[in-house]
């Protein structure tokens, strides 16, 4: 049990529980992850345990994917998290997530390798 809680914690936050089950297999057994499908959700998981990362889809239920990020790195307690964000939507979304203080920025159907090394790049840093 004290090895898994060694394990860096991810927030998933994707209303496509397929695409979530895909980041988990792309990211592998070196994590720990939780999962929301929409940004409620992702904000109550985020007041229970602080993630190591968050990879974040755009469109979601409610409030945007944007949104919620923006919101993040106006909070002192998340402004440091390291967010990955996902999109099928090129162009305006990524100029506009990482002027917002997403870390990366992969496009949807996104290549599980890269996703792996990004988020192993983001941690390590």
């Amino acid at each position: 049990m004290a090895a898994e809680a060694l394990r860096p914690l991810i927030l998933i936050c994707d209303d496509e529980r397929p695409l979530r089950e895909l980041i988990k297999a792309a990211l592998g057994d070196g994590y720990r992850f939780v999962e929301a499908a929409d940004t409620v959700e992702a904000e109550e998981l985020l007041g229970v345990d602080r993630p190591a990362l968050l990879v974040l889809d755009v469109m979601l239920p409610g409030r945007s994917g944007l949104e919620l990020l923006d919101e993040l790195r106006e909070r002192p307690d998340t402004a440091d998290i390291p967010v990955v964000v996902i999109s099928a939507w090129h162009g305006e979304y990524e100029r506009t997530a990482l002027a917002t203080g997403a870390s990366a920025f992969l496009g949807k159907p996104f290549d599980p390798d890269e996703l792996a090394e990004t988020v192993e790049r983001l941690i390590a840093a």
